[in-house]
């Protein structure tokens, strides 16, 4: 089995669609569809976050076996009768050898970006990740009720666009995940909004807001303020950040 076969039985096995398994790593469906097909090949980060994703390690993902243990000795293979086959089977030998460590070095090395990302992500705290945040209500006959939350993303960095949303939870049927926006006038700045409609629901119903980020196939939450209610004249909220 080929490792876009891999890539396509655990996503299946998963029940993701192969946009949906795009959308969790940040890439588009056709991407995936060249993963399957073995017509491309996830670069580092993407395959950590598929290992971490389908829950196997990266020698499961990749199927490839270490080097043998110190000390123990290399299989003895019996010479063939002809020393020019025999010649043939030692030069594939010795470059199906260099393949496999090349590759297992190469497993060593992600599994050990896997442990400094499991590391970083134990001591990143979400709340340094919020610079800022606001919210206004939004008075539409026709739309209903909606509001327009805006957070600010700390020490942002252009070159790595993070994955940024909101949340909005205990409102009577579980949560509402929202997709934020970057706003198109902040050129240097990470400013994200999302508008979100709550006619839906009762405006006395207490929900919590939060912001959630997806950094480096790593998904932190962070708490921003319960609201007790929120109608078209009057808003009362306990900020949970700062």
């Amino acid at each position: 089995m080929t490792l876009g076969q891999r890539i396509q039985a655990h996503r299946t096995r998963l029940g993701l669609s192969q946009e949906g398994l795009g959308d969790k790593l940040g890439v588009s469906r056709q991407a995936v569809s060249k993963w399957e097909a073995d017509g491309a090949v996830p670069d580092t980060n993407k395959l950590i976050a598929l290992s971490k994703l389908f829950g196997i390690s990266l020698n499961e993902l990749l199927q490839v076996d270490g080097p043998p243990p110190a000390g123990e000795p290399a299989p003895v293979r019996r010479p063939r009768a002809k020393a020019v086959l025999a010649g043939v089977l030692v030069l594939a030998l010795l470059a199906l050898a260099g393949t496999t460590l090349f590759l297992a070095a190469r497993v060593t090395a992600l599994e050990e970006q896997v442990a400094a990302l499991e590391q970083r992500s134990q001591s990143l705290d979400p709340a340094e990740l919020v610079a800022g945040w606001d919210f206004g209500v939004i008075n539409d006959n026709e739309a209903g009720q909606t509001v327009k939350f805006q957070v600010t993303v700390a020490r942002y960095d252009p070159e790595e666009e993070p994955e940024v949303f909101f949340l909005l939870s205990g409102l009577g049927v579980g949560a509402k995940r929202e997709p934020a926006d970057k706003l198109p006038s902040a050129q240097d700045a990470g400013v994200y909004t999302a508008t979100i409609n709550l006619a839906q629901w009762q405006v006395s119903t207490p929900f919590t807001l939060s912001v959630g980020f997806v950094k480096d196939g790593v998904e932190y939450l962070q708490p921003l303020a319960d609201f007790s209610f929120l109608d078209r004249t009057s808003s009362a909220y306990e900020p949970l950040w700062p």
